[in-house]
């Protein structure tokens, strides 16, 4: 993932924005580094570049007849960069696992009180490219939501 998606820069998760367009895009975050060493902004988070845009909506697995957050790259792709032929046909499925937590989860996750207790939300994923196996030969991932800022 970090050398071939990334182009050499370490992977870290997902953006989702909101949009005022019929299918709302998100963008894959990779950190941005400097001299080997992690750029800061203000010493507090790592400075994060956004690349590889895909949209995003509700629909059915390629799996089985459940409901996934898909992500697809295709309608970002240019059609005449050799490599937008790999990523033309990427595809991830998302799961929303809902998780109840103690009081020693970071406050900085996506959390809600409700009862006294912590819920943060886990996405369990799989990528898959189009014109290798599909769904059936996909490589898994796993998210931890965060609160935008």
């Amino acid at each position: 993932t970090n050398k071939l998606f990334g182009r050499g820069l370490q992977w870290m998760g997902k953006a989702y924005f909101s949009s005022n367009s019929a299918v709302p895009i998100g963008k894959n975050r990779f950190r941005l580094e400097q001299n080997g060493e992690q750029e800061t902004t203000k010493g507090i988070l790592p400075d994060v570049l956004l690349d590889r845009t895909f949209d995003y909506y509700i629909g059915q697995s390629a799996l089985c007849s459940s409901s996934s957050l898909i992500n697809r790259y295709s309608p970002h792709c240019s059609k005449w960069s050799p490599m937008s032929l790999i990523w033309r046909g990427m595809v991830d499925e998302l799961r929303v696992i809902p998780l109840s937590v103690g009081a020693a989860c970071s406050s900085d996750q996506t959390q809600t009180q409700k009862g006294g207790k912590n819920k943060a939300m886990l996405l369990l994923g799989m990528g898959y490219f189009t014109w290798s196996g599909g769904a059936w030969n996909s490589a898994p991932f796993c998210l931890v939501a965060k609160q935008g800022k």
